[in-house]
């Protein structure tokens, strides 16, 4: 009889022992999960869209809607900004990655004049603002200088310099904002991507 009630705690034991891990593993797993979806970023999107009456742009878009906006005439284009007093994003500090056309991608912050965050017309002023700074930094750095319109035979694209972002393709005109995209992590300072049109 000793013998099999002594079989019967040792199998109690291990049987509990059993259930106590299970549980434990059980517990762990439900915590990494919450973990791995706090991981997992948010991404939205802002459009920029212009409104307009040139006849011109009306044959290739006759809703009088542009599906961007230009980087380097976005002051004389932003009174017409579909949105344009929209707060797109709640932050008022984002870092800003700029890669296109550049060979040597940067990525700057930005910061909002206003505590509640963004305007849609406050990000594209700001965007433009660094591509300005960017193309007078390269050129000021490059040996090899961007040659003039007039000069250039063929394709009239940018020739490619090699100051310090290593701009290629494109000038400054050429370039279109159509959408950011925004990415956002628990823990992690906002980043904004750029989908530029050339």
């Amino acid at each position: 009889m000793i013998k099999i009630g002594f079989k019967i705690v040792l199998l109690s034991v291990f049987l509990f022992g059993c259930v106590q891990q299970n549980e434990e593993n059980q517990n762990s797993q439900d915590i990494s999960l919450d973990e791995k979806l706090l991981e997992v970023p948010e991404i939205i999107e802002i459009f920029f869209e212009i409104k307009t009456e040139d006849p011109d742009y009306l044959k290739s878009f006759p809703d009088g809607i542009i599906p961007w906006i230009s980087i380097e005439d976005a002051n004389k284009e932003v009174s017409q900004l579909i949105g344009k007093d929209e707060t797109v994003l709640k932050e008022n500090l984002v870092d800003l990655t700029i890669d296109y056309p550049l060979e040597n991608p940067v990525t700057v912050e930005l910061k909002s004049d206003k505590k509640s965050g963004f305007t849609r017309s406050e990000l594209i002023l700001k965007i433009q603002n660094e591509y300005q700074r960017i193309y007078k930094e390269e050129e000021a750095s490059a040996k090899e200088k961007t040659m003039p319109i007039e000069k250039r035979e063929g394709l009239v694209n940018r020739n490619a310099t090699n100051g310090k972002y290593g701009i290629w393709g494109h000038d400054l005109g050429d370039l279109d904002l159509s959408e950011i995209i925004v990415h956002r992590k628990p823990g992690k300072k906002t980043r904004l991507e750029l989908y530029v049109e050339s």
